[in-house]
């Protein structure tokens, strides 16, 4: 007892208590440093076995859900959605949307989940709102409120959103906006950061202060993940993944359409990694939002289910499938959730990974159940 008071000591656990006729003890340490701790006690000889505290839930969600639009989202059916609520809503998962800010407003909505976020051109954690439309789109493809009886449905439903405004009214930042959005959204609980802009630079360090803040927050176990571009259609040739995108730490999400092909807008590379729906001009991507500028701090006017295209639309399905995972497995980092999401990709294009497709087409059900069927 007096070792393991002292083991505990050092780890800085903050509570301990013991099981049901005490088979087994549980401890608490600081986020930051689980898996340190964890590695200590798998390694001391005094600790017969030590673990996280795994979550286990009932699987009684069965879709589909009561949303009256969700038989409209193509997008869903297509990445297996519906297959991989029976195992995860994305529940204690916070996922950042970096992007023109988050609106409340709508019928829709986000419930409660919607969290206080930050505005990164006044530097303050106030006026976050969206003032676009944007935002809130990107928002509800990763987690609009389900199952509610009102309009569509949102991939992981349960997990938190974190609004960081780094865009303008014009759908416009610079290097201090995303990279202090970056940062702050690390040091404030994000799991996962979606990113639905980038730029075209010279190269992988042409914007090292942006480079480095994502390199703060893969560091801290942040899985990023960003849209490819849209510029495809204005290139003679091949048009490489903006960035942040590009970045090695970044999964890249390029765009297909209803038909598994390629949108004519979606930029590709060999920094691709994976396609989602992105949508076209005949068929996109159905949200809720509001009409186009028309977002104040207050209020928000013209709400509607609106379809909308590009790659900033395919990124969120990547980042709430990648927040499906997550809330399965708390303990996997950046590259266990890319692993999951690569792996069970279906492949389009070329056999194997290519430059149109990257590994393929997100398998959200497949994603999920990643690690079941590999122990079988």
């Amino acid at each position: 007892d007096h070792a393991r008071t002292a083991l505990f000591k050092t780890l800085n656990v903050q509570d301990v208590r013991e099981s049901y006729r005490g088979a087994f003890s549980i401890i608490r340490v600081p986020g930051g440093l689980f898996a340190r701790s964890l590695a200590a006690l798998q390694n001391n000889p005094a600790i017969e076995h030590a673990q996280p505290n795994y979550t286990y839930r009932g699987h009684g969600f069965s879709g589909p859900p009561d949303d009256p639009l969700y038989p409209n989202q193509w997008n869903f059916e297509m990445l297996n959605v519906e297959q991989a609520w029976s195992h995860s809503t994305g529940e204690g998962v916070v996922v950042a949307v970096l992007d023109s800010g988050v609106h409340s407003g709508g019928r829709d909505g986000f419930g409660n989940r919607l969290l206080s976020g930050y505005n990164s051109f006044i530097r303050q954690e106030v006026f976050w709102h969206d003032n676009h439309w944007h935002g809130t789109h990107i928002a509800g493809t990763i987690a609009q409120e389900t199952d509610n009886e009102i309009g569509v449905a949102g991939i992981a439903f349960d997990a938190e959103i974190l609004p960081v405004k780094v865009l303008d009214r014009n759908l416009v930042g610079t290097t201090e906006t995303a990279a202090s959005g970056i940062r702050w959204a690390t040091d404030n609980g994000a799991d996962i950061i979606n990113m639905s802009f980038g730029g075209d630079l010279l190269g992988d360090d042409s914007d090292l202060v942006l480079h480095e803040a994502v390199q703060y927050a893969y560091g801290h176990g942040v899985t990023l993940v960003a849209s490819a571009g849209n510029s495809a259609e204005f290139h003679l040739f091949e048009p490489g993944v903006s960035y942040p995108a590009a970045y090695p730490e970044v999964i890249a999400v390029g765009a297909v359409t209803i038909l598994k092909e390629r949108a004519f807008y979606s930029n590709y590379g060999p920094d691709l990694d994976l396609v989602t729906p992105g949508g076209n001009s005949k068929v996109g991507i159905p949200q809720e939002t509001f009409s186009a500028g028309r977002g104040t701090w207050f209020a928000a006017f013209g709400w509607d289910y609106r379809w909308k295209s590009g790659t900033s639309m395919a990124c969120p399905h990547v980042s709430g499938t990648a927040a499906l995972v997550k809330s399965l497995h708390p303990q996997w980092g950046p590259n266990d959730i890319k692993e999951a999401l690569v792996e069970t990709a279906e492949d389009l294009g070329d056999a194997g990974v290519d430059d149109e497709y990257g590994f393929g087409l997100v398998d959200a059900a497949g994603a999920v159940l990643w690690e079941i069927a590999q122990d079988e």
